[in-house]
């Protein structure tokens, strides 16, 4: 277990980013949002990253042997979630479309570079700047109409949670891994994660909790 400032602003940080990841599905089942799938799927979305880091808070040494085992798994679907939640808040079949172009994508640089960090870290600068492009147009869409339903508040939260979250991934790949900045090490990219986690879902807690409702009176072209 590590000691000092650093390590422990960071262990408070994912204190509070892993209980806030379940805050979301707190909130679906608690305004019974069922008849929602969009909502169903960012809820799961949150969840299934709060029990990935959960095993980080009590520094479990089982789980360390199989964490890059199961993030490499879990980073190959992170994308294509993201491109189902589009595809029910807009209906649209681009979306399942993008979905098994991008598990092609994943299947032609897993074949070239091996299941690795090499071809993972193709993969989340792929997928992260595709759900950044995605929750941009999202807000775009937002911003072209004279009238908004509540719903379609709730995704501007959304939408704006999962920009900070992938447009911090993005930045952290970038440097970190291309640039090779020294000054970027493990510590401070786990705390830049949790940070974004916490921002994000916070963000989309509190559009869920305030505006949230069963209905499905999205944003339409």
């Amino acid at each position: 277990m590590k000691t000092g400032f650093l390590a422990g602003i960071t262990h408070l940080i994912l204190l509070l980013a892993v209980t806030l990841s379940f805050l979301p599905l707190i909130i679906y089942w608690w305004k019974r949002l069922a008849e929602n799938k969009a909502y169903m799927v960012i809820a799961i979305f949150w969840m299934i990253n709060g029990f990935l880091y959960l095993p980080d808070i009590f520094h479990l040494n089982w789980y360390e042997p199989v964490t890059l085992r199961i993030l490499l798994l879990y980073n190959l679907v992170d994308a294509p979630i993201i491109c189902l939640i589009f595809y029910y808040i807009f209906q649209k079949n681009i979306f399942l479309y993008l979905i098994l172009s991008f598990f092609v994508f994943e299947a032609v640089v897993i074949g070239w570079k091996g299941f690795n960090l090499g071809s993972n870290n193709i993969i989340i600068a792929a997928g992260s700047l595709l759900c950044l492009v995605l929750n941009i147009r999202g807000i775009s869409k937002y911003l072209k109409k004279v009238k908004h339903t509540d719903n379609d508040t709730v995704l501007i939260f959304v939408f704006s949670g999962f920009i900070f979250y992938y447009g911090l991934i993005v930045d952290i790949v970038v440097i970190s891994g291309y640039l090779k900045l020294t000054f970027i090490h493990g510590d401070t990219i786990l705390l830049f994660n949790y940070i974004a986690i916490l921002v994000a879902t916070t963000l989309i807690s509190f559009g869920l909790y305030k505006f949230a409702n069963p209905s499905k009176d999205y944003i339409q072209d």
